[in-house]
């Protein structure tokens, strides 16, 4: 593909049927442009926080692909750390397979060198493309099918009330703003996130936890018709306190009489498959037992993926474990960026780079650099599968699992 020139170039709102069309093919073939443009554009192509990108073929002047860069923050280790967030990619079904996909993540990785932002965030179409390029499967999901009469009937359930845009719209914010801080991979949210999330939509409803009139909890979910009748799907649930996560699961527990089944999505840590009077999966017809009569419960989603833009960059802003001083020298490779190789000190609740190289050498792809970074993998494990390689002290595998270590890496926003 050497001889196909493609540049990008930033999209204006002259360009909104460019886009609308290219999304439509890309991920809803069967609407039109003129309903794409309508709701997904409502309000523009470009807002704060959003910017749209051309793939142009230079040759011809045609539009053959877009994607969206957003500016996130995310939250990790109790810090936040500044994020580029990639969206709808999308390349004309004509010019597929021509590494126009390809140009346009590059295209992004190298602006986010010029940015503060040292880590990417997306949800992939496919994971093995994105891996290619370096992206790394940091987050996992949980979703939870069950029978809704399995859950309990909590008597907190009665502070369960409607939202309420006037009274409830900055509490709510500021309630998820002060879960968000405690979690790992969570969003600090903008106000263009927000009226997403929030406004209208047909099916999806929104309760709120009050308790001696303040908000401490709310809940967002779906109805959704299947053939076998309204089943429910959470969206996201936010509790400060016990008392306002009984509230949320003893409300969807009175809705039994309505909601056959729900889809309750989480995290890892979550506690709700404990709570089920039965735990096992709503199915039809009933699943056959497998595996010494074990049911199964749910699924595990392989959810977002990150990259590491700026390594050095990345690791001197991670907030680390307690652990005894050492240091390790990474080699690593980037397929767009290319190798590049630095030297970490672990200490005192940071990483820091110095100038001197460790006897210790871990040589890794960007990937792995990125999953240890997310203590979303082990080096220990990696080097057992063989993935990396490390020359010198292996002992240091066991402190660098322990400074990396955070727990239960979960966002509910996708884009």
């Amino acid at each position: 593909m050497a001889s196909l020139q493609i540049y990008l170039r930033t999209a204006t709102a002259a360009d909104l049927p460019v886009v609308a069309r290219l999304d439509r093919l890309a991920f809803a073939p069967q609407r039109t442009d003129t309903e794409i443009q309508q709701e997904w554009f409502a309000e523009g192509l470009n807002r704060p926080g959003r910017q749209v990108f051309l793939a142009v073929d230079a040759a011809t002047g045609e539009c053959v692909g877009s994607y969206t860069q957003l500016e996130l923050n995310l939250f990790l280790a109790g810090k936040t750390l500044p994020t580029l967030g990639i969206g709808s990619v999308a390349v004309a079904p004509h010019r597929r397979g021509q590494q126009i996909a390809r140009r346009m993540l590059e295209h992004a990785v190298r602006q986010g060198r010029s940015r503060p932002a040292s880590l990417t965030m997306l949800y992939p179409f496919q994971h093995g493309f994105y891996r290619r390029l370096g992206w790394a499967w940091t987050g996992q999901s949980y979703h939870y099918q069950v029978q809704t009469h399995h859950l309990p009937l909590y008597s907190e359930r009665g502070n369960i009330q409607p939202y309420n845009p006037a009274h409830h719209r900055e509490a709510l914010s500021a309630l998820y703003g002060k879960a968000a801080i405690a979690h790992n991979g969570w969003l600090q949210r903008q106000p263009w996130q927000w009226e997403q999330i929030l406004k209208t939509q047909a099916g999806r409803e929104i309760y709120c936890y009050v308790e001696a009139g303040e908000l401490s909890g709310y809940v967002i979910f779906y109805f959704v018709a299947t053939p076998k009748g309204i089943t429910g799907v959470m969206r996201e649930w936010v509790a400060l306190t016990s008392a306002a996560y009984r509230g949320i699961v003893g409300f969807i527990a009175a809705l039994r009489d309505q909601i056959q089944t729900l889809t309750w999505n989480t995290h890892a840590t979550d506690p709700f498959p404990h709570l089920l009077k039965e735990p096992r999966r709503a199915s039809h017809p009933p699943e056959t037992f497998d595996f010494g009569l074990v049911h199964p419960l749910g699924e595990i989603g392989s959810g977002f993926m990150w990259r590491i833009i700026d390594a050095p960059a990345a690791l001197s802003q991670r907030v680390i474990q307690p652990v005894d001083p050492f240091s390790v020298t990474f080699q690593v490779e980037d397929p767009i960026l290319g190798p590049t190789q630095f030297t970490a000190e672990f200490a005192k609740g940071q990483i820091q780079l110095v100038t001197a190289p460790a006897p210790t050498v871990i040589r890794l792809s960007i990937e792995q650099l990125t999953q240890l970074f997310a203590g979303f993998r082990r080096s220990q494990e990696l080097v057992w599968t063989e993935e990396i390689e490390v020359e010198g002290d292996n002992r240091l595998l066991a402190a660098i699992d322990t400074a990396l270590e955070i727990p239960d890496l979960f966002c509910w926003d996708f884009f």
